[in-house]
């Protein structure tokens, strides 16, 4: 009865610390690996599953869109080659961060590091979001033109968006793994957990909105193709 206590205050001066130089993965995690019976080290367990999700979440909503991707690139050089340079661009950035983090780690405190690449995620996501949604503001008659016009400069801005979407992946990942290995092992499993649902999470949003575009194909008859119905839809949610 007296451990459970000693580990929840273990935990708090953990946190309290914030993973700084202070306070490094190397120091020896409290006694036990039972899941903590206080609610703030359930809460703890909560943060650092959507952390484990966290870290793979900019991958996972990069590499799902392959039909947007179709259409957005069609006419842009990259339309056949498109998929694997996203790929590899953002597994050999990702690869660089993890590989900088190595020094960065023993100078950044690591809740530092955490918000930072989060917020950094924010923004280029953000930023994807306008630039995707931008197109469904001109005439339905327009979107095509435009469509064709922007592939190009679309992709340029993607893969922009990949690299760094990346470089927060890789410092965060790291940052993430490091953090959990401050507490006892149940901690590093949940954030593990947390890696898994990214991927399920995903793809279960992707499939959500598909079926939509599926639906919107078979009401567009024989309109011709997915560019008529993707217009069809810009000009219903105007």
């Amino acid at each position: 009865a007296a451990v459970a206590p000693a580990r929840s205050q273990s935990i708090r001066t953990l946190l309290a610390h914030g993973g700084g130089s202070d306070m490094t993965a190397a120091e020896p995690p409290p006694a036990g690996d039972e899941a903590p019976q206080d609610p703030a080290g359930v809460l703890v367990l909560l943060v650092l599953g959507l952390q484990g999700m966290g870290t793979l979440f900019a991958f996972n909503t990069i590499i799902t869109p392959l039909k947007y991707y179709e259409l957005r690139f069609a006419a842009s050089p990259f339309s056949s080659s498109f998929e694997s340079m996203l790929s590899i661009t953002f597994n050999a950035v990702a690869l660089a961060s993890i590989v900088a983090f190595q020094r960065l780690q023993h100078v950044i405190r690591l809740r530092t590091t955490i918000f930072a690449t989060l917020a950094c995620e924010l923004v280029v996501f953000a930023t994807l979001t306008v630039y995707t949604l931008s197109p469904l503001r001109r005439p339905a008659d327009e979107l095509h033109a435009l469509l064709e016009a922007s592939s190009t400069a679309s992709f340029t801005v993607t893969l922009c968006c990949t690299a760094l979407a990346a470089a927060a992946t890789g410092l965060l990942n790291g940052s993430v793994v490091a953090y959990c290995a401050m507490f006892p092992a149940r901690y590093t499993q949940v954030a593990v957990g947390g890696m898994a649902l990214a991927g399920l999470a995903v793809s279960v949003a992707g499939l959500a909105t598909t079926v939509p575009t599926q639906n919107q194909l078979v009401a567009a008859g024989g309109a011709g193709s997915e560019r008529d119905a993707i217009a069809a839809a810009g000009a219903r949610a105007r």
